[in-house]
């Protein structure tokens, strides 16, 4: 247990001081802390858009309405169905 303890201890000693001044920074104003929050939004927006998009093509490959385009939907027409 004194291992894991130890372990522990010198992971808590190498993060703390740098969450600490991440958080220092941020918090020195409010304008920066707002910025911090507004850009976060949008960056996260956009990986779980691009993300869910990516998982959305790959389940539906060949049923999506893009990858029929020119082959069943709007292809050549055929003289046959007149």
């Amino acid at each position: 247990r004194e291992v894991q303890a130890k372990s522990e201890s010198s992971f808590e000693a190498a993060i703390m001081p740098v969450a600490q001044d991440a958080y220092r920074f941020l918090m020195r104003n409010n304008k920066l802390y707002v910025s911090f929050i507004f850009v976060g939004a949008l960056l996260g927006e956009r990986a779980v858009h691009y993300t869910t998009g990516t998982l959305w093509e790959m389940n539906n490959a060949g049923k999506l309405y893009s990858h029929l385009e020119g082959t069943v939907i709007g292809g050549p027409k055929d003289d046959d169905d007149e």
